[in-house]
């Protein structure tokens, strides 16, 4: 169930995000409502219409460069992965190259607010831009037992 309810909530973000981008023009604009105001998304206590006593939505939020760079002579990339700090789940994220199904790393487990900018590939790709996918393994923090994964595209420049 949470991983369906982490999947809605990708989803609905997704939509939001591409529903936000002009079509048709060369210079993509972020538009705004007019009644926006700065400020930061704070996540709702519970679902409007629910009752006091029924358990909130379970949120999940992921860090990851969505583009990543690494020199073909070295292994460090700037990934830039995190378990942000409203997180009460721990996470261990893999890089996994689209085109052969290719672990290039895994983390240790984070705890919320752990993040590691840098990390070491175990294999580097060939030189030019590769897709690949941040997985995010969530595990309850008291039972270590993965909860469900979460996925984002990554673009991989290896200069």
């Amino acid at each position: 169930m949470k991983a369906l309810i982490a999947g809605v909530m990708i989803a609905i973000v997704s939509l939001l995000v591409a529903g936000c981008f002009q079509s048709g023009s060369k210079e993509r604009e972020y538009q705004f409502a007019e009644d926006a105001k700065d400020g930061e998304y704070v996540r709702p206590t519970r679902v409007p219409g629910q009752s006091e006593d029924q358990k909130g939505p379970s949120y999940f939020t992921i860090q990851v460069n969505a583009s990543p760079t690494v020199s073909r002579g070295g292994k460090r990339c700037n990934l830039m992965i995190g378990n942000p700090t409203e997180n009460e789940q721990y996470v261990k994220v893999k890089l996994i190259l689209d085109d052969t199904g290719e672990e290039l790393f895994c983390s240790d487990i984070l705890k919320p607010g752990e993040r590691n900018a840098y990390v070491d590939l175990e294999q580097v790709p060939e030189v030019g831009e590769h897709t690949a996918t941040a997985v995010f393994m969530v595990y309850d923090p008291e039972s270590m037992e993965q909860i469900t994964e979460i996925e984002a595209s990554v673009l991989l420049t290896v200069e």
